[in-house]
């Protein structure tokens, strides 16, 4: 873990600049407000994220596991298809001819394997429909309402703020105090290789550790305001 949060505190110092005013508080903390409006400033401020209508992001996800027997070690493209506020549509290129996909139109989360039938009712990752979201600085109420400041740690010599979003501990948020960006989206979740596309800082790396390994989103671009459709976030028939 040391590694991914070094490579992250040089590029955050290196593309974020510490608001006017703002400090890392060692003392007191500050309130939740101040936390997550200082997240809004440093992703890039509201009037740049309202300008995000929908996101397009292309990538590899690669799942490595060197401690299972045979060991595992699987890269797949995707594409995500995100609009304001809330749809998304995942698609894994599996191979040249079987896709599977994932959606939600708003109110039904969906299910498509490369090969079986529709699953409706799917679970609903809330947190990583929210990390897609467009606009999603300015939505974290939306998809977490029972957000509460708990704490100040330390991660690697730096100061981060612990925001709760339910009563299981694992998914609790991390903020870097210095930079005001998100860095930990649960415990085993981590953000990085923050770069500008449109003004708006978006991590580039979206790692998530699994036992033995981990799965990780190698993001190669981001699009923003690209027309899409509603009907391609509806479940399909078949």
């Amino acid at each position: 873990m040391g590694t991914w949060l070094a490579v992250l505190t040089l590029q955050c110092l290196a593309i974020t600049a510490t608001a006017p005013g703002w400090e890392a508080k060692q003392d007191t903390l500050p309130t939740l407000e101040e936390v997550l409006e200082r997240y809004v400033e440093a992703v890039g401020g509201r009037e740049a994220i309202e300008k995000l209508t929908t996101r397009v992001i292309t990538g590899r996800l690669v799942t490595d596991l060197p401690s299972r027997q045979p060991p595992v070690y699987e890269s797949v493209s995707f594409v995500i298809y995100a609009k304001a506020p809330g749809k998304y549509l995942v698609e894994y290129a599996l191979s040249d001819s079987n896709t599977h996909r994932d959606g939600y139109d708003g109110q039904t989360c969906w299910k498509r394997p490369a090969s079986g039938e529709v699953e409706l009712d799917a679970r609903y990752d809330r947190r990583f429909a929210w990390l897609i979201d467009p606009r999603n600085a300015l939505r974290m109420r939306d998809y977490f309402p029972e957000m509460k400041l708990r704490s100040a740690t330390t991660l690697e010599g730096r100061t981060a703020y612990q925001v709760s979003i339910d009563d299981d501990v694992s998914h609790t948020l991390h903020f870097d105090a210095e930079t005001g960006l998100l860095v930990w989206l649960g415990y085993n979740r981590y953000l990085n290789d923050y770069r500008d596309v449109d003004g708006v800082l978006f991590p580039f790396r979206y790692e998530i550790s699994r036992k033995g390994g981990s799965s990780t989103y190698f993001i190669d671009s981001v699009e923003h305001n690209v027309p899409i459709d509603d009907a391609e976030f509806t479940p399909p028939t078949r």
